[in-house]
């Protein structure tokens, strides 16, 4: 009997060391603890991206030169970063403004970045919503950039297309 119960403990010891380190470092995260990383496939026409285990699309992309992993929001009207990751990505100065979001009226402040990439695109001088400083920072990539894609939808899977000008 003794025996069974330190092989079933050995065996949850094991499960339980796999879960933990798949959760963290493998491709679906589920956020706790750590930020899920973009599952994306990148062609010369289109991205696509694979929805994470926590519901979100995420996109790997630069500001500024500086790499960061874009939470893709469809809801949102600007790109958005707390005001220590725009220090890191070297915004500068920023008017003052309120911005209206899910959580209600927030005061934040308006920066440009010089460059921003994602997805096969770069664009010049663009808007970012610089909020307050968040528990879990994100990096949100609002319409603003999304306007310039045909963003489609299907069974979990996400495909940005730059749009022709």
């Amino acid at each position: 009997m003794a025996s069974t119960l330190k092989r079933a403990t050995v065996f949850v010891a094991i499960g339980a060391a796999l879960f933990v380190l798949f959760d963290r470092f493998g491709p679906y995260q589920s956020g706790g603890g750590s930020r899920p990383k973009p599952i994306e496939v990148v062609s010369g026409a289109s991205t696509e991206l694979r929805r994470t285990l926590n519901g979100h699309y995420y996109a790997s992309g630069s500001i500024n030169g500086h790499e960061v992993v874009f939470l893709v929001d469809t809801g949102a009207t600007t790109v958005s970063v707390d005001q220590d990751t725009a220090q890191r990505l070297g915004l500068g100065a920023c008017r003052e403004t309120i911005y209206g979001t899910a959580a209600g009226t927030v005061r934040g402040c308006e920066a440009r970045a010089r460059e921003l990439r994602v997805a096969g695109l770069s664009l010049r001088e663009v808007r970012v919503a610089v909020m307050p400083a968040q528990r879990e920072p994100l990096v949100l990539l609002g319409m603003n950039v999304l306007r310039h894609f045909r963003v489609e939808t299907e069974a979990g899977t996400m495909r940005l297309t730059p749009s022709a000008k």
